[in-house]
């Protein structure tokens, strides 16, 4: 503080007064210093909040490519889940188809055994009619023999000459009988061999055993027995209602798919 006294020329009231002035000028540029320092931190705060916000800014661009990617990644998602439950569907579908696979070929399996035991057992009954053919042809070379044994006893025996000529005529007449039954067993055994060989590859004979088999079947499921078309096993059955040896019932006008009874 300065000191001015009235040989100066200043009063003392008016030194007061500089003075109070040089207090607050002093005090004035304290608080303008503590303005200038608070100015600077503020600067400093604002350039601090300034790198925080840019740094915001940066995040929250790099959240909106998150939320874009998220975004991308749920609709991809979405897309995944949608081939996902195709791809169960067409699963579930081809297992359906291959349950069906395997029922049609166990069926036709079946119905393959049931056809072989079938023609097993046609086979038996042709060995048991071979059986006969030479059980008959061992008859006539047991009556051979016995004519030769008559004709050698009509030798020895005059007397009962008359006898044994007509019991030799008979054996005759039995010896022309058995070579007629002879020559009908062997054209009889070559029929049924021709039978056989046409039979194997003529469908309507599966068909016809199969019909036998169940006496009542549709017309769909005894075409696929042999592997025919129903039209054509229609005509054979068609034929065997006229002989009147089936029914075919209808089930409605046009019916595809008839009922077929044996009588």
């Amino acid at each position: 503080m300065i000191n001015l006294t009235e040989e100066e020329g200043i009063s003392v009231s008016d030194a007061i007064k500089i003075t109070e002035l040089e207090n607050k000028a002093q005090n004035l540029q304290t608080k303008v210093d503590e303005l200038e320092a608070a100015n600077a931190e503020l600067t400093e705060k604002q350039n601090a909040l300034q790198t925080e916000l840019d740094e915001l800014k940066a995040k929250a661009e790099g959240f909106s490519e998150l939320e874009t990617t998220k975004n991308n990644l749920e609709s991809e998602l979405n897309t995944l889940k949608e081939d996902n439950a195709k791809l169960k569907e067409e699963k579930e579908n081809l297992n359906s188809e291959i349950q069906e696979l395997k029922n049609e070929v166990m069926k036709k399996d079946n119905d393959f055994a049931n056809m072989k035991r079938e023609m097993d057992e046609q086979s038996e009954g042709y060995q048991d009619k071979q059986h006969t053919i030479d059980k008959l042809r061992e008859n006539m070379n047991e009556l051979e023999s016995a004519k030769t044994e008559i004709e050698a006893q009509l030798e020895q025996v005059k007397d009962e000459k008359a006898t044994i000529e007509n019991k030799y005529n008979e054996l005759l007449t039995d010896s022309s009988r058995l070579e007629q039954i002879k020559t009908d067993l062997r054209d009889k055994e070559e029929a049924l061999k021709r039978f056989q060989i046409i039979a194997e590859s003529d469908p309507s004979y599966n068909w016809l055993s199969t019909l036998e088999k169940y006496r009542v079947i549709e017309l769909k499921r005894l075409a696929m027995s042999t592997g025919s078309s129903t039209h054509a096993i229609l005509r054979y059955v068609k034929m065997l209602e006229s002989a009147g040896l089936v029914d075919i019932e209808m089930h409605g006008k046009d019916d595809p798919n008839p009922t077929i009874k044996l009588k």
